[in-house]
């Protein structure tokens, strides 16, 4: 009976609810139940906790309602990182490449994106970040959104100025289907690279790329990105030696994925780039090193169209219970690289080789990774105004070795230690090619995730 009563009772309360009665009648009907004793206390404060939630639940999907789906459907995330550098050179005397160099520089790097699926087949992402460039923004970094204390060491850097915001990327996302994806605009890189060999990790081309990939079995991933980027606004002159056409970028990407065994995973791809730049202009933020070209030291003395591929292999708990849980090593791995600029038979290859063990991703307290490489880029291997402008300032005709050590303090905040060890390929600042200006650059970074 007395379920029954309980029953019909909220039953009449809901409906007086329904029927926009205050809150404070709806309470105050409770309270004269629980009076008369038909609900017990217990029960009174089991139906003003339905009648609350009812009520929330209510307004939630009332808001919802009333705001667009483009807004519900807003994602919002972002980075910051706190870095404090050191770096030496050792530079000959008595050569024209420079002179000794000690520093020892704080820096911060910002990020923040917004990303909306605006329909189940379309996305939008557009992400601000630090501005790295020098002069006060004057000069713009495409390899770096680094913030350095003091100033950029622009000419008109000076103690606690503003730094400048720049949009890093802003592009939009077309999936048609499972198989194929679209994208157009200014984008994060979508080249696989096991490591950072070509490109520098905050570069973000400007273009369109096409993404194949198909899932045929756990053991088969065939994938294919092709890419067309903008390199230069050159604009067309009204003489013989003005009249240029704007560089740009081709590259296609073709490769596999998988799984060997139910421990052992792999990745290879072979790539092609064709840079067409007819009149052999010196891209923005070049360095310099590439060989000029014998009339104009305004022009490159080659074209740059490679070829080469990239391999990984890898195994997931290689150990198993051979080794105590505090030593764990959940994932080793090893991988490299090799392309060569058909376009110049010397001074023409670029490669490397490394490994890796630890955490496939560091999130949380204890989670690691370690990983090293060795990598050669000579001198007319590759344009000198993409490559990662940690490893000897970005420059071509360099050999060295990269270490990171990653370590999870909590979620999403990680330490990472990272040191390199960098020189000149051949010495080519004097006549003497016998000499070396090595680098060692030691950067310890603070990470937070949102």
């Amino acid at each position: 009976m007395r379920k029954i009563v309980l029953t019909l009772t909220a039953a009449i309360v809901f409906a007086w609810q329904t029927m926009s009665f205050a809150s404070s009648s709806v309470d105050a009907l409770i309270q004269k139940l629980e009076d008369k004793g038909i609900l017990t206390k217990q029960e009174a404060v089991q139906i003003k906790g339905q009648i609350a939630s009812d009520e929330n639940e209510s307004m939630q999907k009332s808001f919802k309602s009333q705001i667009p789906d483009w807004v519900s459907g807003l994602k919002v995330s972002g980075d910051f990182r706190l870095r404090d550098q050191v770096n030496r050179r050792d530079v000959p005397s008595g050569t024209s490449n420079g002179s000794n160099l000690v520093q020892n520089r704080g820096r911060l790097r910002a990020r923040l994106n917004f990303e909306d699926q605006i329909n189940d087949k379309v996305k939008v992402n557009f992400t601000i970040a630090t501005e790295g460039g020098k002069d006060s923004g004057v000069l713009g970094n495409s390899r770096s959104n680094n913030v350095t204390f003091g100033g950029n060491g622009g000419t008109t850097a000076g103690s606690f100025t503003k730094p400048y915001i720049a949009i890093d990327k802003a592009y939009v996302t077309y999936t048609p289907n499972q198989y194929i994806t679209l994208l157009g605009g200014k984008m994060a890189n979508p080249f696989w690279e096991p490591a950072s060999l070509l490109w520098d990790p905050d570069i973000t081309p400007e273009g369109g790329v096409i993404q194949l990939s198909k899932k045929l079995n756990d053991y088969v991933t065939p994938f294919s990105t092709n890419a067309f980027y903008v390199l230069s606004g050159a604009t067309p002159g009204a003489t013989a030696t003005t009249n240029r056409t704007s560089p740009y970028m081709f590259i296609s990407q073709e490769g596999v994925k998988g799984n060997l065994t139910e421990k052992v995973y792999y990745k290879v791809a072979a790539s092609y780039y064709d840079v067409s730049n007819p009149h052999r202009l010196l891209l923005d933020n070049n360095l310099g090193i590439n060989t000029p070209s014998a009339a104009s030291s305004s022009f490159y003395a080659y074209d740059y169209n490679l070829i080469g591929g990239a391999a990984e292999l890898g195994m997931n708990d290689p150990f198993g219970e051979l080794l105590p849980s505090p030593i764990n090593i959940p994932q080793i791995g090893v991988f490299g690289q090799y392309f060569k600029n058909l376009d110049t038979s010397h001074q023409s290859s670029a490669w490397m080789m490394g490994g890796y063990m630890g955490n496939s991703t560091i999130n949380g307290f204890g989670t690691w990774k370690l990983s090293s490489f060795y990598k050669v880029l000579e001198r007319d291997s590759w344009l000198d105004t993409f490559p990662d402008d940690d490893f000897y300032s970005g420059n071509t005709n360099t050999k060295g070795v990269r270490t990171q050590l990653d370590v999870g303090l909590a979620k999403n905040v990680w330490f990472t230690m990272t040191y390199f060890h960098t020189n000149l390929f051949k010495y080519y600042g004097t006549t003497t090619f016998s000499k070396s200006a090595p680098e060692d650059l030691l950067q310890m970074d603070l990470n937070f995730k949102f």
